[in-house]
């Protein structure tokens, strides 16, 4: 039998912490490997007038700032006792979980909700809401 995998896209948004909070709670459930991916999109960095130099060390530090975060987030999991892999990615965000969830290597894409007003309480937000229509791959939204 095949052996599942399941895909985390997280940022650095309260719905990621209570995604990554959902999933340590449900830990006796996710006996397989879970990956936490995080897509750092470099085209909405906003560097105008700076030197070509200054271009490069903005992007690297925004880099740097992506990997610490998937560190911390590896770090909770390790803390419950799940071991976890990361995944930084670079490119539009909802294009690349889509290509990324859809590769064949994850046969589950878990992804959190927006706490919103109670006449919204059912939406799941614009981005896991553009994901969930354009990914072949299951969803599970928590």
């Amino acid at each position: 039998m095949k052996k599942r995998k399941v895909l985390v896209p997280l940022d650095r948004s309260p719905v990621s912490d209570q995604t990554v909070k959902s999933l340590i709670g449900m830990q006796d459930r996710f006996t397989f490997p879970v990956t936490l991916l995080h897509v750092l999109d470099l085209s909405l960095l906003s560097y105008r007038g700076f030197a070509q130099l200054t271009f490069t060390e903005i992007e690297e530090r925004a880099r740097d700032k992506a990997r610490q975060f998937l560190a911390e987030q590896q770090e909770l999991f390790a803390t419950a006792g799940l071991p976890v892999a990361t995944l930084l990615r670079e490119g539009p965000v909802t294009e690349t979980v889509c290509d990324l969830a859809d590769s064949g290597a994850f046969n589950l894409l878990v992804m959190g909700r927006t706490p919103t007003a109670e006449s919204q309480k059912h939406s799941i937000g614009r981005l896991a809401n553009e994901i969930v229509h354009q990914v072949k791959c299951p969803v599970l939204i928590v």
